[in-house]
């Protein structure tokens, strides 16, 4: 028998929760008109909705709230599962336990194992019926954001990653009596990991379709990788990704299907007030008052365009930790700034936008061999197919040259490394300055693991020591020097 079935999915809301007008007056967006739509579908028949990773943003409200506002809302979307994201590790693993028991949606992730346990951190997957189709949910996470949470000791010590082709094996075992008639894969691993995982699928292992996140692209149609149709919905709350698919429900799988990505209007569904009423209360009502006083004056609107290369914004801020602490170079992470742009005038509210984080600052002590072999790794090539795993800023005083040239396929070349002008001396020890979230993260981003004798806190709140230092200027702060990190050969 076949029966028609919708797949609704979304990726990458990151607490983009209102809507936008045109000139027109035309509302476009929000989580009002997703909430309309995915009602409206469900409405008209069989319908699965799920959320595939990055509920959550370390944004200016993320920042205050650590998304519990932005949890409130798709609860009362009423998504049928979520699957981890990047950014759901932001604040850590006592946080996302959490918000895992907040959101009263499913959480999926096959991949997490308490090791001494032999079991699953989170659900790794979910059984549902849609329109008396059998749908077997599996949530999966790419090693390198499981690594994220690897620099707490007794994560290290209590957690395992399983391989995303066990797992997904793993799961498929575990309801094999049950007659499911598609097995479809929530991922966040962006589409090139979702073209990998697609491809190299084995033979033993029949998955049917993968709904993906993480890479905030606008897919036209949905791709087939080795038979597999795979695809992405946007960024934000723009648009959602919809399969109407008809399923062989006697054989199982996918007899027919058609994808599009739908952006999100009063053409295409109602607006739910219920859901624009409740953002006004738990937002609008909560959000801190951000004053219009002002902190500095800049030279000239300076700006921070793009995480992976250098920026004006970026160098000031990082020349600005530099000269609060006693440190021979500060690091920072590029995603820690949060405007494109900003002055000449800079309020509170500016800065605020700006820098919204208030972190922990630790002088974290390197010996130039343990820097050098970080940078290598930073650029390497890993096994996932990534190549960053981080992006930053750095002090005045700092040289990073970088040939990225074919770096998908043999990661990038670091040739040269040097502070003031002379190269990082093997046995020197060096005072790297950077925040406690991005010290916590350096496994991630470096493989390295700080230990505890050799780091020491030296602030309770960046933030605060940054809006001092600012108000601090008499004069216009101008353009640091540039040319601190130079990617050659890249395009992007």
């Amino acid at each position: 028998m076949k029966k028609n079935i919708t797949l609704l999915h979304a990726n990458d809301l990151h607490g983009q929760l209102y809507f936008t007008v045109d000139e027109n007056y035309m509302i476009s967006g929000g989580i009002s008109l997703l909430s309309g739509y995915v009602k409206k579908t469900r409405e008209e028949g069989p319908t699965f909705f799920g959320i595939c990773g990055d509920i959550l943003q370390e944004d200016i409200w993320g920042s205050d709230y650590k998304g519990t506002n932005t949890v409130e809302l798709i609860n009362h979307i009423s998504p049928d599962a979520i699957s981890l994201g990047n950014h759901e590790l932001d604040y850590g693993i006592a946080h996302l336990l959490i918000f895992k028991e907040c959101i009263e949606a499913p959480t999926l992730c096959a991949n997490v194992v308490i090791s001494y346990l032999g079991k699953k951190l989170f659900k790794p997957s979910l059984v549902v019926d849609v329109g008396g189709v059998k749908m077997l949910m599996i949530g999966v996470l790419p090693k390198a954001f499981f690594n994220k949470i690897m620099s707490d000791e007794f994560c290290r010590n209590s957690l395992s990653f399983t391989d995303t082709y066990v797992a997904i094996r793993q799961e498929i075992e575990a309801h094999k009596n049950e007659h499911i008639d598609l097995v479809v894969l929530m991922s966040h691993f962006g589409i090139d990991g979702d073209r990998t995982l697609a491809e190299n699928m084995p033979e033993d292992i029949q998955v049917d379709l993968i709904l993906g996140g993480h890479s905030h692209i606008d897919m036209d149609e949905a791709e087939v990788i080795n038979n597999i149709p795979i695809a992405q919905s946007s960024y934000g709350t723009t648009h959602i990704g919809r399969f109407d698919i008809t399923v062989d429900t006697e054989k199982g799988g996918i007899d027919s299907w058609t994808w599009k990505r739908v952006k999100l209007t009063e053409e295409v569904g109602p607006f739910d007030t219920g859901v624009d009423e409740l953002a006004d209360k738990i937002v609008f009502k909560k959000k801190p008052q951000l004053d219009n006083e002002l902190i500095c004056r800049f030279e000239d609107c300076f700006e921070h365009k793009s995480r992976v290369l250098e920026s004006q914004l970026g160098d000031i801020i990082a020349d600005s930790f530099a000269d609060i602490y006693p440190i021979d170079m500060a690091i920072i992470q590029s995603g820690s700034l949060r405007r494109t742009e900003c002055g000449p005038d800079v309020t509170e509210k500016d800065f605020k936008e700006l820098y919204p984080f208030d972190d922990r600052f630790v002088i974290a002590e390197m010996t130039g061999k343990e820097i050098k072999s970080a940078f290598d790794y930073l650029f390497s090539l890993k096994l996932d197919g990534s190549v960053m795993n981080g992006t930053f800023q750095y002090s005045r005083g700092f040289r990073l040259v970088v040939d990225a040239q074919d770096c998908w396929k043999k990661g990038c070349r670091v040739e040269e490394l040097s502070l003031n002008g002379e190269p990082f001396e093997d046995d020197r020890v060096y005072r790297i300055g950077m925040t406690k979230n991005c010290a916590n993260s350096t496994f991630r981003y470096f493989s390295i693991v700080l230990k505890p004798e050799n780091m020491r806190t030296v602030s309770l709140s960046t933030y605060s020591d940054l809006a001092k230092h600012f108000l601090e200027s008499d004069e216009r702060i101008k353009a640091p020097e540039k040319n601190r990190f130079i990617m050659k050969n890249f395009e992007g």
